[in-house]
Formats: C-alpha cells, structure tokens, sequence
C-alpha cells in the first residue's frame, strides 16, 4: 500500500509542477523522466492508465480530441503551489540544435582488457578457455614413479586429510563477486586530488556563467519540478561527505589549503521524525513513508504500532505499543535512525582508482535514466560497502562508459553510454589494482597423455592434479626449497589491515613448510587460503603469512581442477564421492584429457588410467563399477533402515534402502540440468524388446526418475511403467521415455532400489489394511529385517517384519503386529455386525440376490436402493461431437503430445460440474455389497480415485483378471486399473449422470507434424504446459475415428488462443518455437 501511495504522491508532482492540463502520455514521460520508470499501473492493479487516473480520487482526466488529458486537482496543502504555477510565463520554444558528438566523452588512450583475477575459479577459467588437445598416438607413459624426489616437501596428504577436513570451493566463490579494494594512499595523490577539485570548481562558475547567458527554451518535467523545490525548499540540499576510514591517511600530514565539507545537522531540540528527515537529505535518501496501525484491544484504551520505510530500509515500533500516533511515529523514526546511521557510517574507502571508477561503471549501468550525482555516493556505499574517495566525479571525467549531464539547479545526472562498444566486463576493473599479484597461466602440454599426481579428490567433479615433467614437478620442487631457504630467515611479514582478498602470499604450513596461497577469507585471527599449488583450502595464522615475492611468482600455479568423464553423476551421491576420496589423493597416474566445449567450465574433463600394472586399469571405469556395487540391496535378518516407496492398493509393500532412492534423483537432476546437462536421447518407438531395459520418466513434481515398462502399448500411445527406486506403477506415454543406457551407462547399472516384500503372517490382512499401512509407513523411518526361516524361492519377495514409532512418545512397534490385530478386530465387528443384520434384513438380501441372478428389476421399479439393474448398466447416449468447419468452445482436459489430448465442450462444463458435485454427496452412501461381481465391457458404473478423493464416472475397459478391470474416465479420458469390489453403480439420485453424455472427446491438433517421426519429451512438456487446463476455440477440421481404437471417434481441431489481443494458433506457435513442422507444407 505504502508503493501505491508513493506513485500517487509522484503524479502529483508530476502534475502540479505544469501549467495546465498536460496529456497522459507526456505525464507518463514526465514520470519515468523524474522517477526512473514508466507509470507502474499494471503492478497496481489496473489494466490501463486511465483507468489509475480515473479510479485514484484528486486527479480530473478527460478526453479531448480524442486524447486524454489529466490534471491534479489541487488541495488545501497544495493550493499554493498550483496557483504559484499558474502565475508563472511560458516560455517561447526555441529550436536549439544539439550537437551529437559532444554528448559522448573522448577516449583517452587504448583500453585493454585486464587479467581476470576474481578468485581461484575464474582465473582457471581464463587459463583454460582456449586449450584444446591435438590428436596424436602418443603411448602410454609409464607411472611406476620410483623416485621419491616429487613427494618431497609436498603437503602430507595423509595427515591433510586425517586433520583437517577438506573444505568445499563455495567460500571461494561467495567472494567471486565482491570487487578488490585496496586501502592505499599518500600524500601526493591527496595533494593532487585537492588540485583537481580547485580547477573543477572553478570550472563549474564558469559553466553556470555560461547557463545563465543562454537564452531561455523549453524546461523538462525534472527542470519544472527542480525550479519548484527551490522556491519552496528553506534548506540547501547539501550531500554528505563520509569521512575516509583508511589507517594510512593517518599518518600523513594534512594538506593545507584543504577544508573538510559543509555538515548539515538538525536543530539539538529537533524531534526523531525530524532528524529522520534531516538525515535522509543529507544522505540522498527518498523521504520517509509512514503507516499507523491502530490496535483496539476487547478492553483497554486503543494503542498504536507505527511501520516506516526509508527506501531499502525498513523498521517498525511494534512490540511496543504506543497510546497516540504521534508517539508511534516518534518510535519507529528513532529505531530506523539508528539503523540508517549504523549502517551509513561505516565503511572504508575505495583506495583504488580503477576499483571505484569500475563500481561507478556497473552502478549506472544498473540506472538506464540515469542516477542523480548526489545519489551516487549512498547506493556505492548500499552496493560495495565501501565509501566513495572525494575525487570520484573527477575520475568519471575521462570514462567512456559514463556520460555526465547537468539539470535544472544545476544537478549532475550521470547516465550510461550505451552507445559506446562493448567494454570490458566491470568484474576485471576491480581486479586492476590486483594485476601484479597475480600469477601466470599454466599452459598445458601438447601430448594427448600426461603423466599426473593426484594431490585432491573430493568428488568425481573435484579432482586437483599436477603435472609431472621437467617444466612443471620439477620446477616446482626448485620453487619449494627457494622458499623454504628464503623465508626461514627473511621476508616480510602482513598486517591484517593490509591483506587483500583474493591477492597471493607465502604462507607457512604446520604439514607442508612454505607455499603459496591465495586469501579467500579473513576472520579474527586466521585467515582461509587457497593452495594454488595442490587445490584444496587450508586454515593459517596471520603471523604465517608474508608477502610473496616476485621471484616466487614467475611459475604458474601448478594444480589443476579435473572431472572424470564420464562419471560426473557420482558426485551427488556421497558413496561416489567417497570411493573418488580413497581411490586417488596420493597415486601417479596417467591423464587423457579431452577438448574443453564449455569456455565458462574451469575444469578439464579426463579419464584417468593406472598403467602400474600388467593391464591398464581405466579408473573412470573403475569407480563407476565400485559404485554400482555399493549400490546392492539385500535383506538380513539384521535390523536395517529403509524406507517405503508405496503401498499398492492391492497391499503389496515396496521398500528401499535408505537413501538410494534419493541419491538416484539427485543423479538424474544434475545431468538433466546446470552446468552438466547431457542431451537426452530420443525416445523408443515402440516398446522394447529386451526385457528390464531401465528408461527414464519425468514426474508430475519435475523430477527424473528410472523406470521399466510393464505392458504393451496402449490405444492412447501409453505404457505402464515401475519406477524400480520406488515401486509405484505409472502410465506414461511412449515418446516421453528415456533410454538411460545411452544417457546414463553409470546409472544404468546402478541397482534396482526398491524390492517387494511380504509381511510373513499379517500378509492375509495386508489388502484390507491398505489405508492403515500408508499412514504408518510412507514417510516414516523404517526399520525391516528379515524373518527367519527357508529362503524364498528365486524372484518372490522375502517375508520381513517392519518396525515403526508410533504414538507422542515415539515407541518403536511392530508393523506386521499391528495391522494384524487390527484386522482381526475388524473382522469381529463385521462378524457381529452381520448376524445383527441377517435377522431385520432378509427380505433387502432376497431383493438383492434376485438382481443379482436374474439381472431385471425384480426387486422393484428402483432395482434396490443403489439403483442397480439394468439402470445402472445402461450406456450412455453418444458423446456430442462438432460439424466439420464449425466452432466449439472447449477446455484441454489433459494431452500426451499434439496429435493425442482430450478436450471438454464448454456448453455442457456447467453441467459436468453440477454432475460431480452429486456424486461426491450420494457415492459414499452406497454399501460395499453394491459392488460388481462380473462387470462387462462398456457397462457405467462410479468409482473412487483416492490420489484426488473423487468419486467419477467411468466405463468398463476391458478385464483384466477375476478380481481386477481396466476402465476409462469417461468425462476426463484417463485409464487406470481398479478391483472388482471398488466399483459402484450410478446412483439413483443422481439422474444427470446416467443423462449426461461422455465429456471426454478424443482430438488431434490440426496441421502439425513432428520434426522428426515422433514427438520429443520436451515437445510433449511444452505442449501440455501451452494447452493443459486451458479454454481455446477449436475449429473443427475433421470427424474421423481414431487409428488406435477404431470404435471410438478423433476430432481433428486447429486450437485458437483468444485470450491475448491477437489469436495465437497453437500449431502455428509450435512451428515457430521450432517443436514442429506444418503438415500442408511438409507435403507440398
């Protein structure tokens, strides 16, 4: 409310800052030149502008010529400023030719792109962006590394890894965006930056000399406005000027000449609110935005709690309760006082040239309209954290990427120039001041193997590996001992003042002596540092760091940030990682790199092979199978965690090991999407057969999971698939499958997860407990162990006993008991239940027997109370299907891929609604002996879906066994499988829907054809995501019958968007996105 009230009071002084009525386009131009942005009516809630102007009360608009005109109307507050308005003179248009190339500030010498330094992750990735491998026939080196030379000084990756655990590269990257300041000064430059504001200064007398000589032309809406506030404003408008928080400057002598900056501060008597305004001035903040709330208790006086907002500052006066509003505001404006004050005043200043002018580049950047001057110095400061120095607007002066405007009362605007090529990214000025501290890039040898030392593994995505050769190992071993001899008697000790981020030092380690290191984090009294030279991070004190000389910087950083081909999904699983973690810290290998496609991956993709023995072992390959291995599932009679992946309504149980069902789907996610993401492979076109073969499916939630297919292909294009982490059954269309061998060969010998079992006695109670079983398992801790006794036979489930916590104080029972028992109970009760009934009821159960038998109404007109007999099987009149060429308003009740989808008529969608509503009222009522014993093809009856707790109509499929059917949604067009016993006949009391034809239409998206011949998964995602749960306008192509069932009917339809401006046709918009290709031009 408080953003609606802030445009509001922006269009009024919009509009009073003009004489007259002024037009809403030129108001909108007004606005978004003053404010920053167009008039934001949309986010306000209004289709229009005019409908803003026309809804907010104290604006007149109007329509002249065809046009609307807006204008404020003023109140008792603003009265006299309208009129002050009104008696000012137009000024006469001038024409006044604007010289182009004036606007843009000359260039300054040539620009070069600097080195990218931001942390150890973007330097590797400049280092590596451009290396590609040659093809060549080199053999294998041999890595039986006798010499014991290379492992002397190294870290000690034993102890490295038993003391001190391994820190992830995310502190390196958290610091990746923050810019690189240094905090240094002198004299001189203090001295010279006083110069420069001496001749800026009288530069701008002389600019305003020459303001004031022009002649008068036509004023801008922030010029209007800036006029206005001069005339009303008592107090100069005076930015503050933070003081220079840097320990150096401390120590100079001050420069004479030099008088610190004018401070503007509030009368000593002022009250909080008024301070409040004071400062917000004084810091180029917006002004404050009040809300009171009024609290009126049962009993007790009213009190007050006050919301106040500052910009991106935000306070409030509650708990405390206030008993007027003027107290509360007083309250609130003293809290966020002291927040603003606290927050602005600290910080130390940009001491880098080159580091301010690149903050200043990307801040305005940010501003398209540009960002008034006196602004600049809070959002730096909101931004970097850091103050401006004083001279930054002279070191924008000469900045091609900066324009500098001057406005009405002389204000400094800064704005972008966009017309400028493109400069170098803002990221690498801050690094500028940074450049003599980097080190050299590593430049790769030319040889397609190379000979390596592992030095870090933490995944399969996080190897660090060195070079062995005489320009890399042994180099390096030169370079350990130079600075092992240097610094044990010399170098220069840092102070924490002046450690910089991201910058190198020799640090001295307690398990590897000197090395080089560059700052990731300072903390109290350490700091975490990143060894360039092995690649994992490392905790040192300050009194172990020194400065890093440069004879110690000529060789490049010597570890390597590796992936194993192949492999990289094993690092969202912790097993993986841990088998990479005891596989290879430590081993002299042989590297095969690859070609780097992905210029912004730092890491180099390889495959590692151990040739230390008779066979080269790939370890790539290795690992994969090790971790295919860890992967095995089995039951003992030794408790173990689990967890249930479903209950079948049938009640057959399905557990998991405890998560593997997890670790697969994280698996998937990092392949299907970031950085990683592998093409998908196309989808089969016709059932496979080799039987087991492991597919991929993506759920309704989004995520990817394996599946095998347990059924043949349908008339709708679907099989029915089993998840084998989880064991649920889920029909999924054919084109939406993923062959996971050509996708994933790791995880496609992953094993099976999820393994069915059976509860060993409480099996005959399982089906009937089915209910029960899901709330105390599905999601539950689980434990399971096997029962003793023979082992099953080769594929049957083994008997298990579960175990679960029950109750508030989390007792640990014992599933298999429980449901048992239960189960008895419940039988007890029927049992008496049943003789209670068989002495009232005898007549209702001959009634019902003879229905049964003879199939006619013998038990009366109504057939018995559910309506049974021939009312119940009788078929439904026939679906109303369109003329060819007509239209139809229709609702895309679901779609597998364009050429497949089910759409609802809208004339009857009143109806089917009314239908639904019954069903859910008078279903429930009927008695589980209504049920079907022998239900046949095509026959009506109701059913309860428990994944939505709807009752719906469908009809009889086919059979499927004795006791099982498949039946189709008549109204929606879904398929599912239910027992004989979970059917019900159409309810009497509910005629509608034994009247209602079927909803569920068949249809065919009209001139569309794949681009290849079948559909992709991500063609059919997007077209359901276009069109599922939808209204369009279909224009009837065609009435035909459907090539899979010839018994039932297909609508060919070329589906319309009305809804927009402009009709969208559906197939036309497929075509466009590249999903599909028009069948009418395709043969042609």
């Amino acid at each position: 409310m408080a953003d609606k009230e802030q445009v509001i009071q922006a269009l009024r002084a919009t509009l009073l800052s003009v004489k007259g009525a002024i037009t809403i386009k030129q108001c909108n131009r007004d606005y978004r030149e003053l404010q920053g942005e167009w008039i934001p009516f949309k986010k306000l809630g209004y289709p229009t502008l005019e409908k803003l102007f026309q809804d907010v009360p104290g604006f007149k608009i109007t329509q002249v010529n065809g046009d609307w005109v807006v204008d404020a109307i003023a109140s008792q507050e603003t009265q006299h400023i309208a009129s002050m308005v009104a008696r000012q003179k137009t000024n006469k248009k001038q024409i006044i030719k604007l010289n182009h190339t004036n606007r843009f500030p000359k260039k300054q010498g040539s620009w070069r792109k600097p080195t990218h330094t931001s942390n150890y992750t973007s330097s590797y990735n400049n280092q590596y962006s451009n290396q590609y491998y040659r093809v060549k026939t080199t053999p294998f080196n041999n890595n039986s590394y006798n010499g014991g030379k290379y492992y002397k000084n190294n870290k000690s990756i034993d102890s490295k890894n038993s003391s001190i655990t391994s820190k992830t590269s995310t502190k390196g990257t958290e610091n990746q965006d923050k810019p690189v300041l240094k905090s240094v000064n002198s004299s001189s430059q203090i001295i010279q930056k006083s110069n420069i504001i001496s001749d800026d200064y009288k530069h701008s007398i002389k600019n305003e000399k020459e303001t004031d000589s022009k002649p008068n032309r036509k004023f801008s809406a922030s010029q209007r406005l800036s006029k206005l506030c001069d005339r009303l404003s008592t107090v100069d408008l005076i930015p503050l000027q933070l003081p220079a928080h840097n320990n150096l400057l401390d120590s100079t002598d001050p420069v004479s000449g030099a008088c610190p900056p004018p401070k503007l501060e509030p009368p000593p008597d002022s009250t909080a609110v008024e301070k409040l305004e004071w400062t917000c001035r004084k810091l180029g903040l917006p002004p404050p935005v009040y809300k009171v709330n009024d609290i009126r208790p049962k009993r007790g006086p009213v009190s007050y709690a006050c919301n106040i907002k500052v910009g991106t500052y935000h306070s409030m006066s509650y708990p405390v309760l206030s008993p007027s509003e003027e107290a509360a505001r007083e309250l609130a404006a003293v809290n966020l006082l002291a927040q603003v004050e606290s927050l602005e005043a600290g910080g130390l200043v940009t001491a880098s040239a080159a580091s301010a002018v690149a903050g200043l580049t990307s801040l305005v950047a940010e501003h398209s309209a540009g960002l008034l001057a006196k602004h600049v110095p809070h959002q730096y400061r909101e931004k970097y954290g850091e103050n401006l120095p004083n001279n930054w607007l002279e070191l924008i002066e000469n900045c091609p990427y900066i324009l500098k405007d001057r406005v009405a009362n002389d204000l400094l605007v800064l704005l972008p120039n966009i017309e400028e090529p493109t400069s170098p990214r803002v990221e690498n000025f801050h690094q500028d001041n940074t450049l003599d501290t980097d080190l050299p890039p590593l430049q790769f040898p030319e040889d397609d193997f190379w000979n390596v030392f592992i030095t870090v593994a933490n995944s399969t995505l996080e190897v660090w590996l060195r070079i062995i050769g005489p320009q890399y190992s042994d180099a390096f071993e030169v370079l350990l001992v130079d600075m092992a001899t240097y610094y044990e008697h010399s170098g220069t000790t840092v102070d924490k003042s002046m450690i910089i981020i991201n910058a190198w030092y020799a640090v001295n380690l307690n398990d590897g002596g000197w090395q080089r290191a560059k700052i990731l984090e300072i903390e109290d009294e350490t700091a975490t540092v990143f060894l360039g030279d092995h690649g994992d991070d490392d905790t040192v004190y300050f009194k172990n760091i020194k400065i890093l000389e440069p004879q110690f910087r000529k060789l490049p950083a010597q570890a390597i940030l590796c992936r194993l081909e192949g492999a990289e999904e094993l690092a969202a699983s912790e097993a993986g990682a841990a088998l990479v973690r005891r596989r290879l810290p430590g081993e002299v290998l042989v590297a095969a790199p690859g070609p780097r496609h992905d210029p912004t991956d730092p890491s180099v993709a390889v495959v590692l092979y151990d040739t230390s023995t008779p066979r080269d072992l790939n370890l790539n390959k290795e690992i994969v199978h090790d971790f295919a291995i860890s992967g095995a599932f089995t039951l003992t009679q030794k408790l173990c965690e689990v967890e249930v992946g479903c209950v079948t309504e049938e009640g057959r149980v399905w557990v998991s090991r405890a998560g593997g069902a997890e670790n697969v789907r994280a698996a998937l996610a990092l392949l299907t999407s970031g950085p990683y993401r592998r093409p998908l492979p196309a989808a089969p076109h016709a059932p496979p057969t080799t039987p087991n073969a492991l597919y991929i499916v993506r759920t309704l939630a989004g995520d990817w999971v394996r599946c095998i297919i347990i059924s043949g292909l349908d008339g709708e294009g679907t099989v029915r698939t089993q998840l084998v982490d989880s064991g649920l059954i889920l029909r999924a269309p054919l084109s939406s499958l993923v062959p996971l061998q050509a996708f994933s060969p790791a995880l496609n010998e992953y094993p099976y997860q999820a393994k069915q079992v059976r509860l060993g006695p409480a099996e005959r109670a399982a089906g009937s407990m089915v209910s029960r079983l899901r709330d105390m398992l599905l999601g539950a801790s689980v434990l399971c162990r096997a029962l003793p006794g023979p082992a099953p036979p080769a594929g049957a489930p083994p008997n298990v006993e579960l175990y679960a916590r029950w109750g508030p104080q989390h007792m640990l029972a014992s599933v298999n008991d429980g449901i048992l028992m239960e189960y008895e109970l419940i039988q007890l009760g029927k049992l008496e239940e049943k003789k209670e009934g068989d002495s009232t009821n005898h007549l209702e159960a001959l009634h019902r027997k003879k229905e049964r038998i003879f199939g006619t109404g013998s038990a009366g007109d109504g057939g018995g109370p559910a309506g049974g007999g021939e009312a119940a099987r009788s078929s439904l009149p026939a679906p109303q299907l369109p003329a060819k060429g007509t239209c139809i308003d229709v609702y895309v009740a679901m779609a597998a891929n364009p050429w497949n989808f089910v759409v609802q008529p809208n004339v009857t969608r009143k109806m089917l609604q009314t239908m639904m509503t019954s069903l859910q009222v008078e279903c429930p009522k009927l008695p589980e002996t209504d049920a079907p014993t022998s239900p046949v093809s095509g026959e009506l009856y109701t059913a309860f879906y428990d994944k939505d707790d709807t009752w719906y109509r469908v009809t009889i499929a086919g059979s499927v066994s004795s006791e099982m059917v498949s039946v189709y949604f008549c109204d929606f067009g879904d398929l599912a499988l239910f027992a004989n016993e979970s059917l019900r006949p159409v309810p009497a009391t509910v005629p509608l829907a034994r009247s209602l034809p079927p909803q569920a239409i068949k249809a065919r998206l009209y001139d569309v054809k794949p681009l290849h011949k079948d559909w992709t998964v991500e063609d059919c995602i997007r077209f359901q995501e276009l069109c599922v749960e939808q209204q369009f306008v279909g224009v009837c192509k065609d009435v035909g019958k459907d090539p899979l069932n010839p018994t039932e009917p297909l609508v060919t339809l070329d589906l319309i968007d009305t809804s927009t401006d402009e009709d969208i046709y559906l197939n036309k918009q497929l075509v466009a996105e590249g999903r599909a290709r028009l069948a009418s031009v395709s043969s042609t």
